[in-house]
C-alpha cells in the first residue's frame, strides 16, 4: 500500500511573526493580564489573540473566515503541537475578545508593549526619549447600540478619514517612539476630536510611565495639541512638548513678522537622505500664550516656498475673475449722489487683495422722464434735468510686492516647544518633528484595506477588543521593521539594497515560503530562489534561524 505523500503547505510570515512574539512573551502577557480559567479552557486567550495577530499580518481574514484559512497552512507549526484549525473559529476568537473588552484593552496592549520595549531595548535610560501621538479612524460594519446605552467604546459617525461618512467608526490612538514602535495605543469614540484625544493621552500619562520615564519624555504631536487647556495642562505637569503652532494664534503671527522683518536666517540645509530633500532656514522666536513663555521656531522651506507660490498664483487668478465681475457690477450701478459712488468705490477697493485698482466718479445730467405720456406742446417748457453719479472702475497690475510678501509668510511655519535651546537646537527640533511621519506610517497599515478592511463585529466591545489587537499587530510589524533596519541593507531581486525596508516589505519576501511535513515535530522547508539571498537576510537580521520552519513547537506559540 502507497503511502500518500504530504501536502506542501504555504506558511509565508507566520513562524516569523511566532518567533518574535515568543521572544517577547505576548502571550503570556495577555493570559497575565485576562481573567480565565486554565483548566477549563484548551486554548488560552492569549494564543487566540495570536491567531487574530497572525492572520491580520499574513492572511488577512474576516474574523469568520480564520479558521477556513489556518485549515490550508501549517497550524502546529504556527501555533505548537495538537493545536487544529478548528481551535480559532469565530466564536472561539470571539470569546478571547471578550476577555480582552474585560480586562480592558489599553491594559493588554500596555503589558505587551511594556515587554516588548524591555526585550528590544527600545527605551534607553538617561536619554530624553520623543515619542510621538497622533490619531486615526477604522470604519465599522454593522447596527450598534446608540451611545447611552451602552458602556465602552462606541462607534458612532464623524469625521471620517476613511472616507466612508456612510460608516460608523472608532478611532485609534498612537503614542509611539521616533522609530515607530507604539508604547501607548487606545481606541476611542469615532466622534471624539484630536484635541480632546490629546488632552485624555496627556491626563493618562502617569498610568502608563514611572515618575522617570515623564522625565525623559518628550511629547510630539501636530498642531491639535496646542489648545490654551491643553498648554496649561502640560505646565502643570512640567510635560517637555514639541508641537506646531496653528496660525490662529496670535503669537505665531507675531513670531513670522519678527522673523521676516529682521530677515536674520540660519541656514539649516537638508533635513533627510533623499537627493531631493527639502532645504530649510530658521529663526528663533520667543512668544508668550496665557502668561506663558515658550520657544517659537520660524522655518522656511524652500519647497513649501515653491508650493505656495503656485497656490498663490491660483488665488490671483481667481480673485482677477471675481474683481472683474464686481468691478463690471459696479460700472452698470447709477448712485444718486456723489457719497453713495465714493461709498462703493471704497467697498470695491477693499475686496482688490492682489491688484492696483482706481475709480473715477463721472456726474452725468440726465432728463427726467415727464409726467404725461404723447409727445409735448410745442410751447411746453424745457424738460426738467437731474444729476446722477457713475463710477469708472479700472484694474491695473498685480501688486509684486504684496505678492512678495505673501508667499514669504506662506512659506514659514512655526515649531513651539518648551525645551531649551542647548543641546535641541532649531535643527534637532525640526528633525524630532518630522518623525511624527512614523506614527503616520503605521496608521496607513491599520487602514490599508490590504491589511485590515472595514471592520464586522457584532458587538462595540468586541470592537473595541479587535481594535487593540489592530495596534497589537502594528506593535509586532513595528519590531519586525526596527530590527531589519538595524542590519546590513536587505538585498531584493528588484530594488537592489535596501537601508531602511519597512515592515511590509519584509513579509513581502517571506510570503511565498512553503514546508513540507515529515513527521508531527518535523517540516521541510522550500525558500522560491528568487527569494533565497533576501530570506536569508531577513532571518539573520531578526536573530532567528531556519529552524523556526523546520522544527514544530512542543508547547504553545507565544
Amino acid at each position: 500500500m502507497n503511502t500518500p505523500m504530504p501536502t506542501p503547505l504555504v506558511v509565508g510570515a507566520g513562524p516569523v511573526i511566532r518567533a518574535l512574539c515568543e521572544e517577547i512573551g505576548l502571550v503570556e502577557a495577555v493570559n497575565q493580564t485576562v481573567a480565565w480559567d486554565a483548566q477549563r479552557c484548551h486554548l488560552s486567550p492569549g494564543e487566540r489573540i495570536f491567531a487574530l495577530i497572525v492572520n491580520l499580518l499574513t492572511a488577512r481574514q474576516p474574523l469568520y473566515r480564520v479558521h477556513e484559512q489556518f485549515q490550508l497552512t501549517d497550524v502546529p507549526l504556527l501555533f505548537g503541537s495538537g493545536r487544529t484549525a478548528a481551535d480559532f473559529t469565530d466564536d472561539a476568537l470571539g470569546r478571547a475578545l471578550d476577555k480582552v473588552a474585560a480586562a480592558g484593552g489599553a491594559t493588554v496592549f500596555s503589558a505587551v508593549a511594556t515587554r516588548a520595549l524591555v526585550h528590544d531595548h527600545v527605551w534607553t535610560p538617561d536619554h530624553p526619549v520623543f515619542v510621538h501621538w497622533d490619531s486615526t479612524t477604522r470604519s465599522v460594519y454593522g447596527t450598534y447600540p446608540d451611545p447611552d446605552s451602552a458602556s465602552g467604546v462606541h462607534p458612532t459617525y464623524g469625521h471620517s478619514k476613511d472616507h466612508r461618512p456612510d460608516l460608523r467608526q472608532i478611532l485609534l490612538t498612537l503614542l509611539g517612539t521616533r522609530e515607530g514602535i507604539p508604547v501607548v495605543g487606545t481606541v476611542q469614540d469615532g466622534n471624539l476630536s484630536d484635541k480632546t484625544l490629546n488632552a485624555e493621552m496627556i491626563a493618562a500619562l502617569d498610568d502608563y510611565f514611572s515618575p522617570q520615564q515623564l522625565q525623559q519624555l518628550v511629547y510630539v504631536a501636530d498642531s491639535a495639541l496646542v489648545t490654551g487647556p491643553n498648554l496649561k495642562a502640560m505646565a502643570d505637569r512640567s510635560l517637555r512638548f514639541l508641537s506646531r503652532c496653528p496660525d490662529t494664534f496670535r503669537a505665531a503671527q507675531e513670531a513670522k513678522t519678527a522673523a521676516l522683518a529682521a530677515n536674520a536666517w540660519v541656514p539649516l540645509g537638508k533635513i533627510g537622505e533623499r537627493t531631493d530633500a527639502t532645504s530649510y532656514a530658521a529663526a528663533e522666536q520667543t512668544g508668550h500664550i496665557e502668561g506663558r513663555s515658550y520657544r517659537l521656531v520660524v522655518y522656511r522651506s524652500d519647497h513649501l516656498a515653491e508650493r505656495k507660490a503656485h497656490t498663490i498664483a491660483r488665488q490671483i487668478d481667481r480673485a482677477y475673475d471675481q474683481l472683474t465681475r464686481a468691478a463690471t457690477r459696479l460700472a452698470g450701478t447709477v448712485f444718486a449722489c456723489a457719497h453713495d459712488a465714493e461709498a462703493a468705490v471704497a467697498a470695491w477697493q477693499a475686496t482688490a487683495q492682489w491688484h492696483h485698482v482706481e475709480a473715477t466718479v463721472v456726474a452725468e445730467t440726465q432728463v427726467t422722464q415727464r409726467a404725461t405720456r404723447g409727445r409735448p406742446r410745442h410751447d411746453a417748457p424745457d424738460p426738467a434735468t437731474t444729476t446722477v453719479y457713475r463710477v469708472r472702475p479700472t484694474i491695473g497690475a498685480v501688486d509684486a510686492q504684496r505678492v512678495q510678501a505673501a508667499q514669504d509668510r506662506a512659506a514659514t511655519f512655526v515649531l513651539i516647544t518648551n525645551l531649551p535651546s542647548t543641546p535641541f537646537d532649531a535643527r534637532r527640533l525640526l528633525e524630532e518633528y518630522k518623525g511624527q511621519t512614523v506614527i503616520e506610517q503605521r496608521f496607513r497599515f491599520l487602514k490599508d484595506p490590504t491589511f485590515v478592511d472595514a471592520l464586522y463585529v457584532q458587538k462595540p466591545e468586541r470592537v473595541e477588543a479587535l481594535g487593540y489587537v489592530l495596534l497589537l499587530a502594528a506593535l509586532v510589524l513595528s519590531l519586525i521593521e526596527r530590527r531589519a533596519r538595524q542590519a546590513p541593507p536587505l538585498p531584493t531581486p528588484t530594488r537592489g539594497l535596501l537601508a531602511r525596508p519597512t515592515g511590509q516589505e519584509v513579509l513581502h519576501h517571506l510570503r511565498g515560503l512553503i514546508v513540507m511535513p515529515l513527521d508531527a515535530q518535523t517540516r521541510q522547508l522550500f525558500v522560491p530562489a528568487v527569494h533565497t539571498q533576501p530570506v536569508a537576510a531577513i532571518l539573520a537580521a531578526l536573530g532567528f534561524t531556519d529552524t523556526i520552519y523546520t522544527q514544530v513547537p512542543s508547547r504553545p506559540s507565544g
